[in-house]
């Protein structure tokens, strides 16, 4: 019985974390929205720009309905705390799914005060595909509830989740063809804290149903649902339930009610004084069953159900017992015939699990065989390996360095983080929005695919730790989890290994007849804080502060400087003599008063640089600007036109040749733009 209510606990636990898992996919929808529009990516006044980002969330998880922005310009707010909004600039841009399939065509609604279009795709239709069709009047988006709870003082921007409701774009249909849905709404400002709007992600509510049928083995006897805490389910049981309003609540009206459930439903299990987790007995026509309720986290009071019959676990335990009798007395008759090979096989089968073991602690998590004589035996060398299964699916998620850490130290990841010195390189794909809209979402997905395998694949070769991808552009560390005393120059190695990764890959028949996209990449070096950050419930290890903040800086710099690699100061000098640089500038980056030096990575001593001689002809020029010789300065750079850097300092000397500096010009160049 202590058995089966850890198998109990371990369903609960599990759904508990898929329910959880798609839930989030929702709130990533705003996340990574939100953190486009911080970046630049996607322009917030452009309804074009807001379409497609709209358009990748709601393709890339088949599971939401649909992903809306409501766009105002907030001037401030009443007395009771509700937004004030300027007349002109409110819309609302909706793309959303025409049915309750995940697989439905994709289709978008443009509203605006008194008019309402929506554009028609075909099945699996790309994002400019249909025409605008014209569909009437309509009020003004930004007088719903939805938008003024989101966007007043009171919430200040946090997100606000609702429990199972019609979806908003069914409004005009009848019940039987409105889609439940559950969703959050968030309000998003710039990075100046002015209002753009609110975005509001809604999900099926068919996504979660399917915890209804979460087996914990082949005819697995546990009965497992979501209800409230007044016994209503959330989660239908089979395909007949229907959706019903109860009082004020949209919950599911079972078709045919297993007795079990709901005598668990009536019972006391629920009662608020119970607490997060609650077990108890039930007796059905007789027979004991068993039942957990365990409350969801982060949810509208939902709770995960669990009931089985006791003899579920007690039947096995009585067969068990009369083999045994059984085999006593086999072995009784056999011993001195069978005990021999009955102790190598155990001893084998021990041996297994002994080794298991010693590779687990050497943090080998390869999957091992489980084949053996003895059922126990297969049942802990079956443990381990999902053991093993489970640390590396956490690998997927989070550095495996850091997995092995945490597994060789015995402890959990915890809130909090350390001051270190650390290599960061962020890289972002230049010409990728324009080719995301030639492509279907499949083939999209599937390029972006191979460019982040072939870029992580040369990270990781240099010892780096991927810390995220944020779409196309990619976070990377060095020197966190693991120490690595030359992070620095295994950052340079890794932009070399990424260009020639990327190299190969457009060069490969799988990239098709897709054109080379070009890569920039920005690597600072500085002491940050790096740990787990985040909810007590999901963590996530990374690195703050103002040196990750100008690793994304240098990043935007190439654009400037018509380059494709820069790297910062203390980067240079620690792996300097590694490789070839060329001094670029000096540059006080958006959100800094102080200048940086910067440096173009030109690559290793041995390799084939072109423009080797137009860098240091620039170099040169670099000290003639700097002293304030701008004549002297052009005279070197006009002679290297084929260059970028020279014409972007030859057109700042040319200008400053015409409209000279002030006295106290120290030659940083102040860079107005990310």
């Amino acid at each position: 019985l202590a058995s089966a209510e850890k198998l109990r606990d371990a369903a609960a636990r599990r759904v508990e974390v898929q329910v959880r898992a798609e839930l989030d996919g929702a709130s990533s929808a705003i996340s990574d929205l939100e953190r486009e529009i911080m970046l630049g990516v996607v322009r917030p006044h452009d309804l074009a720009s807001i379409e497609a980002a709209l358009f990748r969330q709601v393709v890339r998880n088949p599971a939401l309905a649909e992903v809306t922005l409501i766009h105002a310009h907030r001037t401030g707010y009443d007395a009771e705390g509700n937004p004030i909004l300027a007349p002109a600039g409110r819309w609302q841009l909706s793309v959303f799914r025409s049915g309750l399939r995940g697989d439905s065509p994709v289709l978008t609604r443009r509203i605006e005060p008194g008019s309402s279009e929506v554009r028609q795709r075909q099945m699996g239709g790309a994002l400019t595909d249909g025409a605008w069709v014209k569909e009437g009047g309509a009020p003004d988006p930004t007088r719903h509830l939805t938008f003024m709870s989101a966007a007043s003082r009171d919430v200040a921007g946090a997100p606000i989740w609702t429990d199972l409701a019609w979806s908003q774009l069914d409004q005009g249909l009848p019940a039987e063809h409105r889609r439940v849905v559950v969703s959050v709404q968030k309000a998003v400002e710039d990075g100046k804290g002015r209002l753009i709007g609110v975005v509001r992600a809604a999900l099926l509510a068919s996504a979660i149903d399917s915890v209804s049928e979460l087996r914990l083995g082949p005819g697995d006897p546990h009965r497992i649902f979501l209800t409230d805490a007044d016994g209503r389910l959330i989660t239908r049981l089979s395909a007949d339930d229907r959706v019903t309003l109860m009082g004020d609540d949209l919950r599911i009206s079972p078709a045919r009610l297993p007795p079990a459930i709901a005598l668990a439903l009536r019972g006391p299990l629920l009662d608020q004084e119970q607490g997060v987790e609650r077990k108890g007995e039930l007796t059905v026509d007789g027979e004991r069953w068993l039942a957990t309720f365990r409350a969801l986290a982060g949810s509208q009071d939902w709770f995960v159900g669990v009931v089985v019959p006791e003899s579920a676990y007690t039947r096995e335990l009585h067969a068990l017992r009369w083999r045994l009798l059984l085999a006593c007395a086999v072995i009784t008759a056999l011993v001195l015939l069978g005990g021999a090979a009955v102790l190598i096989a155990l001893r084998r089968g021990l041996g297994q699990i002994e080794g298991g073991a010693a590779r687990m602690r050497m943090l080998d998590f390869a999957p091992s065989s489980t084949e053996t004589a003895f059922r126990d035996v297969q049942g802990v060398l079956s443990g381990l390996e999902q053991a093993k299964t489970a640390l590396r699916g956490m690998g997927k998620y989070a550095p495996l360095d850091l997995v092995r850490e945490l597994y060789a130290q015995n402890r959990e990841p915890a809130l909090g983080g350390e001051l270190r010195e650390l290599s960061i390189l962020f890289s972002d794909l230049e010409g990728f929005t324009s080719l995301s809209e030639r492509l279907s979402p499949d083939e999209l997905a599937q390029a972006l695919g191979l460019y982040l395998e072939a870029m992580t694949a040369a990270i990781r070769s240099c010892g780096g730790t991927i810390d995220k991808f944020i779409g196309d552009a990619v976070m990377a560390l060095w020197n966190a989890p693991s120490l690595r005393p030359d992070h620095a120059r295994l950052a340079c190695s890794a932009i070399l290994a990424c260009r020639s990764a990327t190299a190969r890959l457009y060069a490969s028949s799988a990239w098709k007849d897709l054109p080379p996209l070009r890569t920039r990449f920005g690597v600072h070096r500085d002491v940050v804080m790096v740990g787990h950050f985040g909810a007590p419930e999901r963590f996530s290890y990374t690195a703050l502060g103002d040196g990750v903040n100008l690793a994304s800086r240098l990043e935007s710099l190439c654009k400037q400087y018509e380059v494709d690699r820069i790297v910062s100061q203390p980067v240079v000098d620690a792996a300097r003599g590694e490789f070839l640089f060329r001094r670029l500038d000096c540059v006080a980056v958006k959100g800094r008063t102080a200048g940086v030096w910067v440096h173009e990575l030109l690559g290793a001593p041995g390799d084939e640089i072109g423009n080797l001689r137009a860098a240091r002809a620039y170099e040169a020029a670099l000290d003639a600007y700097t002293t304030r010789d701008f004549a002297a300065s052009i005279a070197v750079l006009a002679q290297h036109p084929g260059d970028g850097p020279s014409r972007v300092l030859l057109a700042r000397c040319r200008d400053l040749l015409e409209r000279p500096p002030p006295p106290h010009w120290n030659g940083v160049y102040v860079a107005v733009a990310k």
